[in-house]
């Protein structure tokens, strides 16, 4: 973790910029892009939870399926690949129970871990989506807890992207970094992802997006069993 100062620093001066092509690519354009995203989501993020925190960094891709349309529902084979729109959180933990999360143009969604029961009430919103992979998390014996984040996305919302699966994404990336030492594996948060989206948010979705994004890079996935997709 970096003080949220520092690293805005850091990545105003280009240090951070091998980091930046590697997911962006080399455009200089697009790189200079960047470094004023990330700077200004850590504005935002000192603006919501006050400044001089240590902070981490995440991203979660969208995706672009390449063939396999729905085959993920039918026990069949997809390929899809993640693109170089994503979604990125500026995050905290915190010792506090508590999460609180801010989007980029929403209202701030406080959760707490001491209640992550369905609600049919929220079904449909992002609350649901941040519960339901925490309880996710939580069902596969990874640890959870507290923590702050803010959050920007370039997945744009409705356009096939999977803008949804990306947020799950970060989300449970989120917390296997912080909780879990990074030892929660792409496929599991993928899993977990979609039972949320299942479970919690209501839609019957398939698992291709999550594992799409989840896994990243361009990826060939097999649902012959569909709890253990490979």
């Amino acid at each position: 973790m970096a003080n949220s100062a520092q690293l805005r620093n850091e990545i105003a001066a280009g240090k951070w910029d091998d980091k930046l092509r590697a997911l962006y690519g080399d455009a200089a354009q697009e790189i200079c892009r960047q470094r004023a995203r990330y700077c200004a989501a850590l504005e935002q993020f000192e603006l919501y939870f006050g400044p001089g925190r240590q902070v981490q960094v995440y991203s979660a891709p969208g995706r672009a399926e390449l063939g396999g349309n729905h085959t993920d529902h039918q026990h069949g084979e997809v390929l899809a690949a993640s693109i170089n729109l994503d979604a990125i959180a500026i995050t905290a933990p915190v010792d506090e129970p508590v999460v609180r999360v801010v989007s980029d143009g929403y209202d701030m969604i406080t959760v707490s871990l001491d209640d992550l029961a369905v609600k049919d009430e929220l079904k449909g919103t992002t609350d649901s989506l941040i519960r339901g992979v925490l309880e996710g998390i939580q069902k596969h014996g990874g640890k959870i807890g507290g923590f702050r984040a803010y959050i920007t996305s370039d997945v744009l919302i409705g356009a096939g992207l999977s803008s949804s699966a990306a947020f799950e994404t970060i989300i449970g990336t989120i917390i296997s970094g912080i909780y879990n030492d990074m030892k929660l594996s792409p496929v599991d948060i993928a899993i977990i992802g979609q039972y949320a989206e299942n479970v919690h948010f209501g839609k019957p979705s398939g698992l291709m997006d999550q594992m799409a994004s989840s896994v990243g890079s361009l990826v060939h996935i097999d649902f012959a069993d569909v709890a253990h997709p490979v």
